[in-house]
């Protein structure tokens, strides 16, 4: 899905902006789910992080914030077989005021193992009370060819087996119509506009970025209604409805 980074990389992590975004900070942090974001490992796409160390059974972890001085977390770590927990100790956060970062740690697991998934379970930003998010899931990133030195290890405790699926899928991506076309020609000119839609569990889009305008607001506008109108099959985790986001281009012939 993405290319692998050295794990080296972490340490001192500087994420350029999509080309979608005026800034990192603008597509990093703009999803409603946690103040902690989660995103896979290689860079530059990651704002927390999750891959396996070359030549064992060790996984490096990072956590990123919009704000805050010490940050600690629950991390949820899953294989084809069972669920791990990893705390990710309290620490100084590092980077500018509205870019923090946690520095990475190793867990090490109980048994040997093969993670496929991770999501960030909960959080506590500058010792507060522990803040749950809803199971925001990305798939684990490529073994790194880097060499972990200095970082803590910590071991992740296990939390269950998983057993048989009934819906034979871990993870089922969101479901969607197929968009475009809803509000007919426009002067004979082909338009598109895209937007980057977050969607909770119930299939209900709660939050929309434009990525992509058509250069015209009522065809913008027209498009967002649709997607806000849309009832979409919900990303499924475990069988279980999780929270997602999507990517929509409407075309308009």
């Amino acid at each position: 899905m993405r290319a692998a980074v050295p794990l080296m990389a972490l340490v001192s992590l500087s994420v350029p902006a999509k080309a979608d975004a005026a800034s990192p900070i603008d597509w990093r942090y703009d999803n409603p789910f946690c103040d902690v974001i989660a995103a896979v490992v290689p860079l530059p796409d990651v704002v927390a992080s999750s891959t396996p160390v070359a030549g064992s059974v060790r996984y490096a972890v990072g956590l990123f914030a919009r704000r805050g001085t010490t940050l600690a977390a629950h991390v949820t770590l899953v294989s084809d077989g069972y669920a791990y927990d990893a705390l990710v100790p309290e620490a100084i956060l590092s980077g500018s005021l509205e870019d923090r970062h946690h520095e990475p740690i190793v867990v090490t697991l109980p048994a040997p193992d093969e993670l496929k998934y991770f999501f960030v379970d909960s959080y506590a930003l500058d010792g507060a009370a522990s803040v749950t998010c809803p199971s925001y899931v990305f798939p684990i990133g490529e073994t790194a060819q880097a060499q972990v030195t200095g970082a803590r290890v910590i071991p992740a405790v296990l939390l269950q087996p998983i057993g048989k699926l009934p819906c034979g899928k871990m993870y089922q991506d969101v479901g969607a119509s197929k968009y475009g076309g809803v509000i007919g020609h426009y002067g004979d000119k082909p338009l598109s506009v895209t937007y980057r839609v977050y969607i909770d569990s119930s299939g209900r889009a709660i939050s929309e970025k434009l990525l992509h305008s058509s250069g015209v607001e009522g065809v913008d506008s027209a498009a967002l209604g649709s997607i806000q109108q849309e009832e979409f099959q919900p990303a499924r985790f475990l069988c279980t409805p999780v929270v997602s986001e999507l990517e929509i281009r409407m075309d308009y012939p």
